[in-house]
């Protein structure tokens, strides 16, 4: 699937990352998360942006295992 938003995009004029969950939200980056840690089927997934919404929705289905990383 193509991506329909950019990697990026202009807030407050700054540019700052935005989420790639399923390539079509725009909302701001919250987390980087690493699914190919977990192993078996997601080894080949490597990592994602999330925003907060997203980002919560993965920790339920991978049910609080998930490996991330804060931005701050």
């Amino acid at each position: 699937m193509k991506r329909k938003s950019p990697l990026t995009k202009i807030i407050k004029g700054k540019r700052a990352n935005v989420c790639d969950y399923q390539g079509t939200c725009t909302n701001r980056v919250h987390r980087e998360v690493y699914p190919s840690f977990l192993g078996g089927k997601y080894k080949n997934r490597g990592w994602s942006y999330l925003c907060r919404k997203h980002f919560e929705q993965e920790v339920k289905r991978f049910k609080g295992k998930l490996v991330h990383s804060s931005l701050d």
